[in-house]
């Protein structure tokens, strides 16, 4: 489950802590934080790792001047983040709790499909004794 603290821009930012790009460049850590990213970054070989609090979607390969709205736009188009392309500061209060309602129904999802695997997974072991033993 994504930390909820970042639904913040702010918050956001802080994970940027090798960021490959200046704040000249257009891909800088305000404009990937303001376009809903934060790093997944776990070193050097994927310093400029991305994902959307939101959605999810990650990406990677930035370049300089690449514009992380119009890229999450292009990888993820239904995101409800990107569909309303506000910063943070000028959302309305319905778009905030539109944009909560799509977070609380992914978490959801991300739930289930975790709580599928490991289901399925289980169900795997059992048929794999049973099948040891002749049930």
């Amino acid at each position: 489950m994504e930390s909820q603290r970042l639904f913040l821009v702010e918050e956001r930012m802080k994970t940027f802590k090798n960021w490959p790009f200046s704040d000249k460049n257009k891909c800088n850590v305000r404009n990937m934080a303001e376009a809903g990213f934060y790093s997944v970054a776990t070193g050097p070989d994927d310093a400029d790792a991305a994902k959307c609090f939101l959605c999810g979607k990650e990406l990677d390969g930035w370049e300089a001047s690449d514009d992380p709205w119009a890229e999450h736009k292009s990888h993820a188009a239904k995101c409800a983040f990107v569909q309303i392309g506000k910063n943070e500061d000028d959302l309305l209060f319905s778009e905030l709790l539109s944009i909560i309602k799509q977070y609380m129904i992914n978490n959801i999802k991300r739930t289930a499909e975790v709580t599928k695997e490991q289901i399925d997974e289980k169900a795997k072991a059992v048929r794999r004794r049973c099948l040891g033993r002749k049930c």
